[in-house]
């Protein structure tokens, strides 16, 4: 017997928009391999893609050993000589107050310039710092829409933070939006397949209800455990409940009890509830092998 109802699992997608509106990263997605030996030559040699490789790489310390410093001149070298990633990465630094004393207005400037140029992470920084202004009246719509579009357009070349943003605005119907679950479902469908956990729970929710797509059920359990492996309390709850705490199949019932304790133990509130209403049931065979197969599960969890 399904204990989970629509109405209870739905809001477990939930994203916060206000993580919209936090400070812009540079290149948050994907892993800075190690930097070759000719790409540092050519940035000596100052050819500004390579200056912006190794700058990205000693910002991150990936690929080289970690120099904030050096990353600064770098990324200042091949932002002056116009490249478009770079002068969204200047716009970093001032956006946090890396080496540089923090300037949202320089740092605005500056993804605007990467922005303009065709940078999607530059439009996608530039987009969040928009939203985050605090303009009264008509100022505050014109920012907001801006702040949208260069959002979108990001999110259109494939960018998956991107993705996950401007689906996320479409899905919750944010900054005068209109909510459109079709929409939003290839933007957060290219966040997934990049791996963002977050994005892959949301699909698994659009595919377990027919959200903006058919039902379908099947699809939805994978979503939900990829994301629940990267560690995603959502997910792990999520995935617990569609599994059923009190499925008729013993080990199916271990599992689904064992995601949901690990979603619990993260303060999940849908997780917290789900086991409340289910653990006088409990017998002391199962709490035993829930047990177990959480200890299991989080070896193999993320962190």
């Amino acid at each position: 017997m399904r204990i989970i109802t629509k109405t209870m699992r739905i809001p477990n997608c939930l994203t916060a928009a206000w993580l919209l509106l936090g400070v812009p990263l540079l290149l948050a997605a994907e892993p800075v391999p190690p930097v070759a030996a000719e790409v540092v030559t050519a940035a000596e040699h100052g050819e500004a893609n390579a200056q912006f490789q190794v700058a990205r790489a000693c910002l991150r310390g990936e690929g080289m050993p970690k120099d904030v410093n050096k990353a600064y001149i770098l990324m200042k070298a091949a932002a002056d000589q116009g490249h478009a990633d770079a002068m969204g990465g200047l716009g970093y630094f001032y956006s946090v107050g890396e080496v540089v004393s923090k300037d949202e207005k320089l740092a605005a400037e500056w993804f605007r310039k990467g922005a303009v140029k065709g940078s999607a992470k530059a439009q996608l920084n530039l987009g969040k710092l928009l939203l985050a202004e605090k303009t009264g009246g008509d100022g505050a719509e014109k920012l907001r829409a801006e702040g949208v579009q260069w959002i979108k357009q990001a999110a259109d070349q494939g960018l998956a933070d991107a993705g996950l943003a401007y689906g996320n605005i479409l899905y919750f119907g944010d900054h005068g939006v209109a909510r459109d679950y079709a929409k939003a479902a290839p933007y957060l469908t290219t966040a997934a397949m990049h791996g963002l956990a977050e994005a892959q729970n949301c699909l698994g929710v659009m595919n377990e209800y027919g959200m903006g797509m058919p039902r379908n059920i099947a699809a939805a359990e994978p979503l939900y455990r990829q994301a629940a492996l990267k560690g995603n309390a959502k997910a792990q709850s999520n995935l617990g409940a569609l599994l059923n705490p009190q499925n008729a199949n013993h080990e199916t019932r271990i599992e689904a009890l064992a995601w949901l304790m690990i979603a619990s133990s993260l303060r999940e509130i849908t997780a917290v509830k789900l086991l409340r209403d289910v653990t006088p049931g409990i017998e002391q065979g199962d709490l035993e092998a829930v047990n177990k197969r959480v200890s299991e599960l989080q070896k193999l969890i993320e962190h």
